[in-house]
């Protein structure tokens, strides 16, 4: 009897370690996960709530169709998930409820508002004018060379589209204008969203200094990444309505401004 106790004393020491053993692992790995949800809670916030960011957060508008809006649109905003976001676009999963249907997969693109600007040259008058047309190429436009004006976003830290506007005339030709016509607010995409355009004609302009003097975007801007090379040529009023009649303003909000300033000059 005393020989099988002295057996059976060392299996319960060792079952007793084992459990002790465990034990540690188990508050270990609780804890271990508990600071991994803490640590993407941390992440998720600093990242407006988004499953993933490239670089910096999206810091532009973000829309939703409320309850009243509904009754004169299409629908109403009842989720709203960020799926991936830059400081460029944000997209994300829309909830959305139409009459009594709810549509759970509404992909919603949040992007910056733009402005367009048809600028009339400073060397022409006003009596006979002359637009300054850059002409250059674009990722999504593959190897061709497109027409286009002066374009660039509203930056998201409470610039206006005016504001913009020249601030981008500036950046881009070096050229401030004293007389602006608006031309109307256009949604990119009516389903989808990617933001509003802002075109606009400027006239009676003038080569020279912008506002304090430094027109050189701050790296702050959103738009300060996007800068590129122009090529600019200066075109008749008849060779900028030949253009646009004839698709050679490529991309839709560039052909809008235009055909929208040709129209305002009639």
């Amino acid at each position: 009897m005393n020989v099988q106790s002295r057996r059976g004393a060392p299996s319960r020491v060792g079952r007793r370690w084992a459990l002790l053993v465990l034990s540690i692992i188990v508050v270990i790995s609780i804890k271990l996960f508990v600071s991994h949800i803490k640590t993407q809670q941390r992440l998720i916030a600093a990242t407006g709530d988004c499953r993933i960011t490239f670089g910096n957060a999206y810091r532009g508008s973000k829309y939703e169709s409320t309850a009243v809006d509904a009754s004169r649109t299409s629908g109403e905003t009842i989720g709203n998930k960020c799926l991936v976001q830059s400081q460029w676009m944000r997209v994300a999963q829309h909830q959305v409820k139409i009459m009594d249907k709810v549509i759970d997969d509404w992909l919603w693109i949040d992007y910056h508002d733009r402005i367009n600007v048809l600028v009339q040259d400073p060397n022409s008058s006003k009596d006979n004018p002359s637009f300054l047309i850059l002409k250059q190429t674009k990722y999504a436009l593959s190897s061709e060379v497109s027409l286009a004006v002066v374009g660039g976003i509203v930056e998201p830290y409470g610039e206006e589209p005016p504001d913009a506007a020249k601030r981008e005339v500036y950046e881009e030709l070096h050229v401030t204008c004293n007389s602006w016509t608006p031309l109307g607010r256009y949604r990119t995409d009516v389903n989808r969203g990617m933001g509003w355009i802002h075109p606009f004609l400027a006239r009676d302009c003038k080569y020279g200094v912008f506002g304090d003097g430094n027109g050189e975007p701050s790296n702050a801007d959103v738009g300060a990444h996007d800068m590129e090379k122009q090529n600019v040529q200066s075109m008749t009023l008849s060779e900028v309505k030949v253009g646009v009649m004839n698709q050679k303003f490529i991309e839709v909000q560039w052909s809008n401004t235009v055909a929208l300033a040709m129209l305002h000059l009639m």
